[in-house]
């Protein structure tokens, strides 16, 4: 007797669609998963992007005030110089301390500012913090262009050196517009020996072979520094600015109230630096408290004294209004956070104001300057001293102590004024222009026409 098979048919394609549905369902697993890693990877690109620091960033606001070592940054405070206080940070490697020091100085010789400058970008390469190295190389360039107090031989070192430094940071384009700033000074600056110009061409030529390949602009600045390393025998023609805005101050002796509070905030301060260099920063709010008071009882002092410093001369009043100004910075700093602790609360609430009030003090100086100016006895004295002026607030601009500047205004005042130089047939040798298509934007010496 025979049976029919039974068909295995039924029992093989249930473990088949099982597998089929088992390998769909991993197949969106795994596709599900992917979204989710590409969504965030694309929001870690976003937040990064958000806030890693830019070349360009506003100086004041690149501060990171938690890394200040205050036991050094209120020495200043207490009376001691900034460049020195710098420089002691620099050799502790609180480079954050010194970065505060420098970014708000506002008395520091033009030389020693740009030297502390270039060692501390430094060591932020050396840190590995590039983008901060190349911050603090943009403070160096407008020192370099804008600061005619520098001797040119500094201008250009310190422009040589950004372009390392900005090469190093991998800002390459910023490196080649460093080094044709520093190419320009040399070749234009007249009265430079053939020696002094091959040794300024040399060192920048080494400076750029690096980066020379990279893009067009570099090649053809390497090729001119190359070729005036060789002929450096350039004639550089027209006229440099000579600095004599700051020779018009003359100081003001505080009154003694003003005198007397700013003694108390310099006792108080060294009070709370050796308490927290004591302490490690423990247990320090009753000395802390005694310096916020004694920061209000001097801001009140200097509130009277300049609304009313009785019989003045237009040199005193130049004295006078830099020295409000200098205290505006101050009073912004601790706003800030600039000391590396809350100093005066009430001064962190009124950040705008003191923002507005120091752009009014800046545009009280230039008119005060413009005044001077008018006084010169030749248009060519008036049109120089006019340059400087604006040379000084352009720099101020650069360094975020000229808050809401109108920097593309400064630029068109310059060029104004430089080709009426031009017309008297007096030409300014390193004329300077706003160039919104530089890297960054900014002022740059420009070629002669």
């Amino acid at each position: 007797m025979s049976y029919p098979l039974l068909s295995d048919q039924p029992q093989s394609d249930a473990p088949q669609r099982r597998r089929i549905w088992l390998e769909r369902l991993l197949l969106a697993a795994f596709l599900f998963c992917l979204l989710i890693g590409l969504a965030a990877l694309a929001v870690f690109f976003v937040l990064r992007s958000d806030t890693q620091p830019s070349i360009n960033a506003d100086p004041l606001q690149s501060v990171r005030v938690e890394l200040i070592a205050p036991q050094i940054a209120l020495r200043e405070l207490s009376g001691d110089a900034a460049a020195g206080l710098a420089g002691q940070a620099l050799q502790a490697g609180h480079l954050e301390t010194a970065r505060s020091l420098l970014t708000f100085a506002t008395d520091i010789p033009a030389v020693e500012y740009g030297a502390r400058l270039t060692t501390l970008a430094r060591a932020y390469l050396a840190r590995g913090e590039p983008e901060m190295a190349a911050q603090v190389a943009q403070l160096i360039i407008a020192a370099a262009i804008l600061d005619d107090t520098l001797p040119v031989l500094e201008r250009v070192n310190l422009l040589t050196q950004s372009a390392d430094i900005l090469y190093r940071s991998s800002f390459a384009d910023a490196a080649t517009d460093a080094a044709t700033q520093a190419l320009r000074i040399a070749a234009q600056t007249p009265g430079l020996l053939p020696a002094q110009r091959s040794a300024l061409f040399t060192d920048l030529s080494e400076v750029v072979a690096p980066f020379a390949g990279q893009t067009e602009a570099a090649r053809a600045l390497n090729a001119q520094v190359n070729d005036f390393a060789r002929n450096p025998y350039l004639i550089g023609a027209g006229l440099l600015v000579t600095p004599t805005m700051m020779t018009f101050s003359q100081p003001l002796a505080y009154d003694s109230s003003t005198q007397e509070k700013i003694m108390a905030r310099q006792s108080a301060a060294r009070i709370l630096a050796d308490r927290i260099e004591f302490t490690g920063g423990i247990d320090i709010e009753p000395e802390r408290q005694a310096l916020a008071e004694a920061l209000l009882a001097e801001d009140q002092a200097r509130t009277q004294f300049y609304q009313n410093p009785g019989e003045i001369s237009r040199g005193q009043q130049v004295w006078l209004l830099l020295d409000r100004r200098a205290w505006l910075v101050e009073k912004m700093r601790v706003a800030m956070q600039g000391y590396g602790l809350v100093l005066q609360p009430a001064w962190e609430g009124q950040l705008g104001q003191l923002r507005t009030e120091l752009n009014a003090a800046n545009n009280t100086l230039s008119a005060v300057m413009s005044a001077y100016a008018n006084d010169q006895p030749t248009p060519l004295d008036k049109s120089l001293l006019q340059i400087e002026t604006q040379h000084w607030l352009a720099q101020q601009t650069t360094r975020g102590l000229y808050p809401d500047a109108p920097a593309t205004t400064i630029g068109d005042l310059l060029r104004s004024l430089q080709d009426d130089l031009t017309r008297q047939e007096n030409p300014l040798a390193l004329p300077i222009a706003y160039d919104p298509t530089a890297a960054p934007p900014g002022f740059r010496i420009q070629s002669p026409p």
